[in-house]
């Protein structure tokens, strides 16, 4: 069984140009994060950086490889379930295992739980979540809560926010479904600052603040 982990990468960033390879502020770029943590799992057979940008290598720890994709991929149309599908037809794995530099406080004990969930059958998938309980609107109307009688806070029903953390899958579950999470997925519940992502600018202060105070 081959358990395959990639990392998709790209260098032209709408929302925040360059994210992927900023510095922080002791000038550590923001990807070695991740890396740093995909290198310590342990049960993971290949780690790559999917990249259609050779400059990326000068960036790469020793214990992940560079993986060219085309540069098709790189567009801002371009789907998951299409960069996945490139992977797995250069690679072949048994079991793929996603995850992305915008999560730089995923840890590799989460990395290895989801692995090891889905090794043991009795998962066909696992991915990381945020538990929310907040009152949700939507189109003007209550979601999670009858509003003439609003719940406490913590009576709330538990719902569950798919973060980027990491998806780990048998490649027969994306053969036929073409999706990054099966029918029978297991939730890997996580908490601030693993559950930080970074989307925007103000995103990457936050995170800067977070690694330069050693909160995680």
């Amino acid at each position: 069984m081959k358990i395959a982990a990639y990392v998709p990468i790209k260098l032209n960033n709408t929302r925040t140009p360059g994210k992927n390879i900023k510095p922080l502020s002791d000038g550590k770029p923001l990807c070695n994060l991740l890396f740093d943590a995909l290198s310590k799992v342990s049960n993971i057979d290949e780690k790559y950086c999917f990249c259609s940008d050779e400059s990326i290598k000068d960036y790469l720890t020793p214990e992940i490889e560079f993986l060219k994709r085309d540069k098709s991929l790189d567009s801002n149309n371009t789907q998951c379930h299409e960069i996945m599908r490139a992977f797995v037809d250069k690679i072949n794995p048994d079991i793929i295992v996603l995850t992305h530099v915008t999560s730089p406080f995923l840890r590799s004990e989460t990395l290895e739980t989801c692995i090891n969930k889905v090794v043991s059958g009795e998962y066909d998938s696992a991915f990381t979540v945020e538990r929310v309980r907040d009152f949700l609107w939507k189109d003007g109307k209550s979601m999670n809560f009858d509003a003439s009688k609003a719940p406490r806070t913590q009576d709330l029903p538990e719902i569950y926010r798919e973060t980027n953390g990491c998806f780990v899958l048998k490649r027969e579950v994306f053969e036929k479904t073409n999706r990054k999470v099966g029918f029978k997925p297991y939730l890997c519940e996580l908490t601030f600052p693993e559950t930080v992502d970074i989307n925007y600018p103000e995103d990457f202060l936050m995170a800067d603040l977070i690694y330069t105070s050693k909160m995680f």
